[in-house]
């Protein structure tokens, strides 16, 4: 009996989950496809890459989606079963709302652990690679980056514009360059032809100039001063140019748990207070922990008695009503956290307390077969308008 009851909840359950997980994941998904179009579209990235910058960037959302589409499938499919009086003749046949949390929560524990392997190993893992791999496509395509008739910035502080590039791409065609690196000058120069040289060794990218003029401008004095060369170089450094993501390898969302240990306990040497650092690993534990808190919100809502059959089929709202809460309270647990008006674990855990603390009082309306009070008033109140519009229609006609 328990096998079966656990099989059939479960196969009820398993549906929605699936749809809202891939339905979810997918809205979340949209503009990073977009911009991994733009890759291929603009810059010339191989698809193989770009599946690969996807497969990187799926775990980020997937710790997100995955409580998400678990409330979606219990409240869609126990509340069918609720529509249909089936959890009724359950309760009638002696099976206690305990015994059908039971399978529910079994799904839900399955579903935290996956949940904490994401956020703990995979992500981390994950997103340390897609810096690495972004580095990497960036400095491979330096060679092509020049198109024609679009003005370049991939190079901070430089402008880079070439009105013809010459087959197979290493030599262009009337060439403004406006360099502004120097903080006491600008520089514009002009140039008839240029041969792209890159170093990968030294990391870097040379274009030699051929025929041109460079026009100074000092910014503490008006006009400009003309120089005429039959030959340039113009030195790119590729160091310079993606130091920011070289910067960002190792933040506190790339960090492993040991890493992300030994730089909380670093900072608290230092005097320091490592703030982002303990927000990222309560984060992680917290997500890790929603699945259960959710699928007991969850079922608990709906197990709790409705005199109205047509409530049922508000799964759909109810949940997505009920992920807004949860989300709203964690972002705003997370601006209090990095603001540090309150700690690092309250800030990130608070939806888990508050909707924890809102379920267990649900479950416990659902075991003693007691209605919400709010339900009951809206339903009461809705007899109401229904009776008083009956007996004015039937004085009218």
């Amino acid at each position: 009996m328990k096998r079966t009851l656990t099989t059939y909840i479960v196969s009820e359950i398993l549906p929605p989950f699936l749809l809202g997980l891939s339905a979810f994941t997918l809205i979340l998904l949209v503009a990073r496809i977009l911009r991994l179009v733009e890759l291929v579209v603009t810059r010339g990235v191989p698809f193989l890459q770009i599946g690969k910058l996807f497969a990187l960037i799926l775990p980020t959302f997937l710790e997100m989606t995955v409580p998400m589409a678990l409330l979606l499938g219990i409240f869609l499919g126990l509340g069918r079963l609720s529509a249909d009086h089936e959890l009724l003749a359950l309760k009638a046949s002696g099976i206690s709302p305990t015994q059908i949390l039971l399978p529910i929560g079994t799904v839900a524990l399955f579903i935290s652990l996956i949940t904490l392997l994401l956020t703990t190993l995979v992500r981390p893992a994950a997103n340390l690679s897609l810096k690495k791999e972004l580095f990497n496509i960036a400095k491979n395509r330096i060679g092509t980056a020049l198109r024609e008739k679009v003005f370049s910035d991939d190079f901070p502080q430089v402008l880079i514009y070439v009105e013809e590039v010459v087959p197979p791409g290493d030599t262009s065609q009337g060439v403004l360059i406006v360099d502004r690196r120097n903080p006491a000058r600008d520089d514009i120069i002009f140039g008839k032809v240029a041969l792209i040289l890159s170093d990968e060794e030294a990391k870097t990218i040379n274009l030699k100039l051929f025929d041109g003029t460079i026009y100074e401008r000092e910014k503490n004095r008006p006009g400009f001063s003309q120089t005429r060369f039959n030959t340039y170089d113009f030195k790119l450094d590729l160091e310079e140019a993606f130091s920011p993501i070289r910067k960002k390898e190792r933040g506190p969302k790339e960090m492993s748990l040991r890493h992300l240990g030994r730089a909380i306990q670093l900072k608290e040497e230092q005097g320091l207070r490592p703030t982002p650092e303990l927000i990222e690993l309560h984060q992680r534990f917290s997500f890790a922990f929603a699945p259960l808190i959710l699928s007991l919100l969850g079922a608990s809502l709906a197990m709790v008695p409705t005199r109205s059959r047509a409530s049922r089929s508000w799964g759909f709202a109810l949940c997505l009503s009920w992920l807004l809460i949860y989300y709203g309270l964690l972002s705003m647990g997370k601006a209090l956290g990095e603001k540090e008006i309150l700690p690092p674990v309250l800030a990130l855990w608070l939806p888990n307390i508050v909707v924890g603390l809102i379920a267990i009082r649900l479950f416990l309306k659902a075991l003693k077969e007691s209605p919400l009070f709010l339900q009951t008033k809206l339903e009461d109140l809705s007899l109401y308008l229904n009776r008083r519009l009956a007996h004015y229609l039937q004085r009218e006609y």
